[in-house]
């Protein structure tokens, strides 16, 4: 088992390195190299960070130092390593979707929006965290990267797709990551991997291609985090053509023991179809929820208007849209993608256009159902996942359909609607979520109340910064 670095803000905020950074007792460039040293001691374990800008790394660390020195920073992340998911193009490193036909691709010479208002803000991109198939697992599982593993429990999935963003924030190896979001691809590795994640409303956070369901989401430790990296990569960009207006009513400070007592937070614990929540899922969701109902809001058991056959629709469209990426290789490289998704995204073939068709009907009236069921509460409070870990070695909990088990996630991609995962609770040495989900356009609200209710957990994650052979002791008490 690897031993963490030495460097002492491994696993601590992003406030506490960057006031070391005015401080003048570190400078950006000795946070780099600390977590080029971590990565080389504990990647080999968890496979998460496959790339890194040696040089173009540096050079940025540098330029962030003399703006430190000079007393100029741009900014709460100038000069904080970060990552980006192989999927966001970012200059200087290559982009290959997890999937081993692209190995040869040459790297990025454009950065992708995400990528360009990080460096615009003098944050470091260290590097380009590992992922699966197209995106289009749940899991930690590629063709290219092999199996990416949680540090939590080596033997355990990190989740995905943004596999490697949320093991290597886990196991400290940067201070923030961008990931993406299709069906829950921020959420659900964040929650395996005892992290914080934000899929924002549809368009608040520009990214290409443009995507009425997927968004780049902004992953780290801590709410507060989170929320700087928000601010940062939610700038406009008119390449997306879906992006929304800037938002000028945002708020960085957690909601007030007043603010909570005003709301009507819905409590959804079942979806309807697919796997069900398990007791520790349960209990975990049930304690935020009475962490909100002693500070006065107003718990509203919600019931799912979706029947059990909804997935079935929703599946068809994940199988055309694995099906397509597939189909656009050569026979060479069709036969090296991963065999499972294979297996499953040829299902496609089995639909007609017709059917396809009836497809996107249906997922667009249950996602009015869905939206609708969410009109009388301000929040809705549900869990992440329905239990809180699976092998590593596995596709999805479900291998046949890997991405059923992401209910609870995948339909607020379709609503387009905020939502955020945050770490409350342990089964067995692994982290369990919950997550918060509100109205469109409420992004900085969700942010501003999962503050509240990390504060009111009392404690925080104990980092795997060494990662774990088998599931360890969870959580710490907050000083």
């Amino acid at each position: 088992m690897a031993s963490p670095s030495s460097f002492p803000y491994l696993g601590r905020p992003i406030s506490e390195l960057t006031a070391a950074f005015a401080a003048g007792d570190l400078t950006p460039v000795d946070a780099l190299e600390a977590t080029w040293e971590h990565r080389a001691a504990v990647d080999p374990l968890i496979n998460a960070v496959p790339y890194v800008d040696v040089d173009g790394a540096r050079a940025a660390a540098e330029q962030s130092a003399r703006r430190w020195a000079a007393g100029e920073p741009r900014g709460a992340l100038d000069g904080v390593p970060v990552t980006v998911k192989d999927s966001i193009n970012a200059i200087g490193l290559p982009w290959r979707h997890g999937t081993k036909p692209n190995e040869h691709l040459p790297v990025a010479t454009a950065d992708a929006p995400p990528a360009q208002r990080l460096r615009e803000s003098g944050a470091v991109i260290a590097g380009k965290t590992s992922m699966p198939d197209f995106g289009m697992l749940a899991s930690g599982v590629s063709s290219l990267y092999g199996i990416v593993r949680n540090p939590w429990d080596l033997a355990a999935s990190p989740g995905g797709s943004s596999s490697g963003a949320g093991a290597s924030l886990a196991a400290g190896l940067t201070w923030a990551a961008i990931g993406t979001d299709i069906a829950g691809s921020v959420r659900l590795p964040a929650a395996h991997c005892g992290i914080v994640a934000l899929k924002p409303t549809q368009g608040r956070v520009p990214h290409l291609a443009p995507s009425t369901v997927r968004s780049a989401g902004p992953m780290a430790r801590s709410v507060a985090d989170v929320v700087e990296v928000f601010h940062v990569v939610s700038g406009f960009d008119p390449r997306d053509t879906l992006a929304l207006a800037p938002d000028a009513g945002g708020r960085a400070d957690a909601f007030t023991d007043d603010e909570v007592a005003a709301l009507r937070i819905g409590l959804l614990t079942e979806m309807g179809y697919g796997v069900p929540a398990d007791d520790p899922t349960l209990r975990t969701v049930h304690a935020a929820a009475r962490a909100f109902e002693d500070a006065g809001a107003e718990i509203v058991p919600m019931r799912s208007p979706l029947a059990p056959d909804a997935y079935d629709a929703l599946d068809a469209l994940y199988l055309v849209r694995a099906l397509a990426e597939w189909e656009a290789h050569t026979e060479e490289g069709r036969e090296s993608v991963l065999a499972p998704l294979v297996r499953w995204a040829v299902g496609a073939h089995r639909l007609s256009a017709t059917d396809y068709e009836r497809a996107l009907l249906r997922v667009a009236a249950d996602q009015q159902r869905f939206a609708a069921a969410q009109s009388d509460v301000d929040i809705v409070l549900s869990p992440v996942l329905p239990t809180a870990a699976f092998p590593a070695e596995a596709v999805g909990m479900i291998p046949e359909r890997p991405l059923e088990h992401c209910s609870f996630t995948a339909w607020f991609n379709q609503t387009g609607q905020p939502a955020l995962s945050l770490p409350f609770g342990e089964d067995g040495g692994h982290p369990v979520a919950v997550q918060l989900a509100g109205p469109r356009f409420s992004d900085s609200t969700v942010l501003a109340l999962a503050g509240w209710l990390e504060r009111s957990r009392g404690r925080v994650p104990d980092w795997p910064l060494a990662p774990r052979p088998v599931p360890g002791h969870v959580w710490e008490v907050q000083r």
